[in-house]
């Protein structure tokens, strides 16, 4: 019976001897890749046996930029809501999934659209037929759908009108 698996052990074991060897510290460099392309491309190449295409920080260096991005991201949360569902028209990228307002004044267009104005100044315009019983200093929330669409609802209600913004 030993003799049986010996030849089989060492059959086996010729696969594994001649694996090339993972270099888990390129690895782990590749989850520091906040783009989920950029980081799946990361993986993939390492797979293969190709280098890295660019330079990945280690975590040291990420600890130490981690106070500065802090200070940057509480300076641009402002610049990142005025922005917000403009993404069609502008490169803009790292935008909130959600905002909140307060309505100024609520316009109806030709066909029965609602045209919103919002009191941080954005105006969303109503896409579709679908209906909602909205006044003058309401709070709204928008969030992000889907293929670029924005879903606006009342805050507290469940029923909700898509909208694009229009300036």
């Amino acid at each position: 019976m030993k003799k049986q698996l010996l030849p089989l052990l060492a059959l086996l074991s010729v696969p594994i001897a001649n694996a090339n060897e993972v270099n888990l510290q390129a690895l782990q460099a590749c989850t520091f890749v906040e783009n989920d392309f950029n980081r799946l491309l990361c993986y993939d190449n390492i797979m293969a046996g190709k280098p890295l295409s660019k330079p990945v920080t280690t975590s040291q260096s990420l600890k130490s930029a981690a106070p500065a991005s802090i200070v940057e991201s509480k300076n641009t949360a402002k610049a990142k809501n005025e922005d917000f569902g403009l993404e069609h028209k502008e490169a803009a990228k790292d935008n909130d999934d959600e905002i909140t307002a307060v309505i100024s004044s609520i316009e109806e267009a030709p066909y029965g659209e609602l045209i919103i104005n919002l009191e941080n100044g954005q105006q969303w315009r109503q896409v579709g037929s679908d209906s909602i019983r909205l006044r003058a200093n309401d709070t709204v929330e928008i969030t992000r759908g889907m293929f670029n669409s924005f879903l606006l609802k009342k805050a507290g209600y469940n029923r909700s009108i898509r909208v694009k913004r229009t300036n």
